[in-house]
């Protein structure tokens, strides 16, 4: 098996048959599977799924039967898979036509244990924009050298089954931001990475998903409990010190929009809030200052600008003022 595609499903009986389609309409010269992961759907989905299986035989269905969150279901379905490589499609989401013959084909000149690719945003209205971050190929050792294309999403990159074996990051139950723990955990366990422009993904911007959906309170403690774990992915690992720093700089930013999101959008209370970054110092991953630093955030709309602008930039803070300002009126 060259491929293995895994898909955790959870209440998206909407979306599913295009994510399949989107899927098994490949033309591909070698061999590939799809793991659908059912994380105890309350609606259709697994319906949907079994009828699915009915016509295509490459499908493998794994229900779970309780909803355990999305790094579980993911590694069910990596400890089911059986290709060389390993790559993720969220069920809301879909492949472009075709790319599976030119992505493996990467994978086999390159030995890459990881290939990075680009994507498209697609809204709700079906409006697209090309997301082209990465310019030119490039194929390194130097983890420094691709850091910034590697967080915050499990489906932009295509990674060798080997490395997914074990992970730290498939054994806690949260919903929200854990694609930076896999990302986190790949990126300390790969040698090789390889990074391509082409756009091969479609990422669907659901206003119905958990990310768009939670208040800040739930995604701060969702981010404590990643806190947890990056602390334990690092001293296992014990990476480079200039990598360890970028990816706090990267949780510090997703901390600080969670708290621009209450001081414009929410209306939470600060104080909830402090108890629970109050919390982060039980991680001697963060630093006093850092924590400090987001005290001084939680309680002052001008530094959490400050904050968001430095680590975003300006387009971020300027969208966030006028959402508040559209809210107001």
């Amino acid at each position: 098996m060259d491929i293995s595609i895994i898909i955790p499903v959870y209440n998206v009986e909407k979306y599913l048959v295009r994510c399949l389609d989107s899927v098994f309409n490949q033309q591909f010269s070698g061999k590939y599977e799809v793991i659908a992961v059912d994380d105890a759907s309350t609606d259709h989905s697994l319906q949907i799924l079994s009828d699915y299986q009915k016509k295509e035989n490459r499908l493998k269905i794994i229900p779970l039967k309780i909803n355990s969150k999305q790094p579980i279901a993911r590694s069910a379905g990596m400890d089911a898979s059986l290709g060389t490589y390993v790559m993720h499609v969220d069920a809301d989401d879909w492949i472009l036509p075709n790319i599976l013959e030119p992505l493996f084909a990467k994978c086999k000149e390159t030995n890459a244990d990881v290939v990075v690719f680009n994507y498209d945003l697609e809204n709700s209205t079906g409006e697209r924009k090309s997301i082209e971050k990465i310019k030119n190929e490039l194929v390194t050792t130097n983890k420094l050298e691709v850091k910034q294309h590697f967080l915050g999403a499990t489906w932009n990159k295509i990674v060798k089954r080997a490395l997914t074996v074990d992970m730290v990051s498939g054994k806690v139950a949260i919903n929200i931001s854990e694609d930076l723990l896999y990302a986190t955990e790949i990126l300390f366990r790969a040698n090789i990475i390889c990074l391509i422009s082409q756009r091969y993904y479609i990422y669907c911007l659901n206003p119905e998903s958990i990310t768009h959906t939670v208040k800040p309170p739930q995604h701060i403690t969702s981010l404590l409990s990643i806190l947890g774990q990056l602390q334990i992915i690092n001293s296992k690992y014990n990476p480079n010190s200039r990598l360890t720093r970028y990816i706090l700089n990267y949780f510090e930013g997703l901390v600080y929009l969670e708290f621009a999101k209450a001081h414009f959008l929410s209306r939470s209370n600060e104080n909830n809030l402090l108890e629970i970054v109050e919390k982060f110092s039980n991680y001697p991953l963060l630093s006093n200052s850092r924590i400090k630093r987001f005290k001084l955030s939680l309680f002052s709309r001008f530094i959490c600008l400050i904050e968001i602008t430095y680590r975003l930039g300006l387009k971020t803070t300027l969208g966030l003022i006028f959402r508040r300002f559209t809210i107001q009126n």
